[in-house]
C-alpha cells in the first residue's frame, strides 16, 4: 500500500457471517466465472459455456443451458426478469428467466468476441465491448439498439486493448465509462454518438484494469482495480481522489488479488472485497486514506482455491459466491 493509507481492523461495520450452504457444483474440470442473484434463482456461468440455475433456498440444480459456443465473458441481471451474458463467440444474449430453457429472446451479434457488455439503466441501449483487433489496431465499443438490436454506433478510437469493463450510469442513460488493459478508464456522454466529443475524462490507471465501477449516493465517483491488484477512487472529471497502492501489501490480512468493489446505497458505504490462493475472503471499508478489515470468509466447507466472483444483496445481508474450486456457497450475516 503507498505509505500514507492506514489500515485497520473494525468488526462493528458489517454483521457476523455464517456458511448456510457450500456446494460441490460437480462441474470437473470447469469454475465458475460468474454469479448472480434473483428473487428466485442462483445463476451461474461456467467455463464450459453454460449457464446454471440453482434454487435460491436449496441451490439444487434447476436449470443447465448450453448458452454460447465460446467463453462466457461476462453475465448481468437485468430486473428481476432478464438475464443477459455476452461471449468470445461475438454475441450477446437476453434470456427470459421465466423460460430460460427455450433460448435466448434477444441476440445481439457483432463481427469480433466480446469481452464486456452493459445495459443502460432504461433499457434502450446495449453497449459491447470486444477484444484487441489487429485489423483496426485497437479493441471497439458498438452501442446497440436494443428494441431492434440493430447498430447505432461503434467507437474504434477510445482503447488500444482489450475492453475488460462497461458499466452504464445507474440513472443517466447516455453515461457510462469503459475500462481495458490499456489502464484506461473511459467516461462518456453518448446523447450524441461522436467519438471524441462523447469522451468526458479519462482516468489513467498506470496498469491493465481489471474492474471499474461506479459508486457513491448519486453514482457521482469511480472506482478502479487493476490487475496488479492496485486500487484508487476518481472523480467523474477524472481526478484522483486517493490511491491506495497494491492491496496485497495491506498489512494486516494475506491477499493475493481483489475480487471487486461494492457500495450499499442504505448506509452509503463502500466496500472492497479481496481473495487469496486458499479461498479466503476479506471485505474492507473504504474510507479516503483508510482501509478497515471489518469481515473474513473462512470457514469449513467453503472455498478452497481463487474467489471469482461475488453477489451482495446488502439490504437481506446474503453473499453469494463462486470459485475456481467448482463450489458455490451462501453466506448468511447474523445479528
Amino acid at each position: 500500500m503507498t505509505s500514507n493509507i492506514e489500515v485497520q481492523t473494525c468488526t462493528d461495520i458489517l454483521p457476523s457471517f455464517q456458511l448456510l450452504k457450500g456446494i460441490d457444483l460437480g462441474y470437473n474440470d470447469h469454475y465458475v466465472f460468474d454469479v448472480t442473484v434473483n428473487s428466485q434463482y442462483a445463476m451461474t456461468t461456467a467455463s464450459d459455456n453454460f449457464i446454471r440455475l440453482y434454487d435460491l433456498s436449496t441451490l439444487s440444480l434447476t436449470s443447465s443451458i448450453s448458452a454460447h459456443q465460446d467463453k462466457i465473458s461476462q453475465m448481468k441481471l437485468k430486473g428481476d426478469q432478464y438475464l443477459f451474458t455476452c461471449s468470445e463467440d461475438k454475441t450477446l444474449k437476453r434470456w427470459d428467466l421465466r423460460t430460460p430453457n427455450i433460448g435466448p429472446v434477444q441476440t445481439f451479434q457483432y463481427n469480433k468476441p466480446l469481452t464486456a457488455f452493459d445495459i443502460n439503466c432504461n433499457d434502450s441501449m446495449a453497449i459491447v465491448g470486444t477484444e484487441f483487433s489487429t485489423n483496426v489496431q485497437a479493441a471497439e465499443l458498438a452501442f446497440f439498439d436494443v428494441r431492434q438490436t440493430s447498430i447505432l454506433s461503434t467507437f474504434d478510437e477510445s482503447h488500444g486493448d482489450d475492453i475488460t469493463e462497461i458499466k452504464c450510469h445507474p440513472t443517466n442513460p447516455a453515461h457510462l465509462i469503459s475500462a481495458s488493459t490499456d489502464g484506461l478508464v473511459n467516461n462518456y456522454d453518448v446523447t450524441e454518438f461522436d467519438e471524441v466529443e462523447a469522451l468526458i475524462s479519462v482516468v489513467n490507471s498506470g496498469s491493465s484494469v481489471n474492474k471499474a465501477g461506479y459508486f457513491g449516493p448519486n453514482a457521482e465517483y469511480l472506482y478502479c482495480l487493476t490487475h496488479i491488484e492496485t486500487f484508487s477512487l476518481h472523480t467523474l472529471e477524472g481526478d484522483v481522489i486517493c490511491d491506495y497502492g497494491d492491496v496485497r501489501q495491506n498489512g494486516l490480512t494475506e491477499v493475493d488479488y481483489a475480487i471487486d468493489c461494492s457500495y450499499d446505497p442504505v448506509t452509503q458505504r463502500f466496500f472492497m472485497i479481496t481473495g487469496n490462493n486458499a479461498g479466503t475472503v476479506d471485505f474492507f471499508h473504504v474510507n479516503i486514506g483508510q482501509l478497515q478489515h471489518c469481515q473474513q470468509f473462512k470457514s469449513e466447507g467453503g472455498h478452497s482455491d481463487v474467489v471469482r466472483s461475488l453477489y451482495w444483496n446488502h439490504t437481506t445481508q446474503s453473499i453469494l459466491t463462486g470459485g475456481e474450486d467448482g463450489r458455490l456457497c451462501a453466506w448468511q450475516g447474523v445479528a
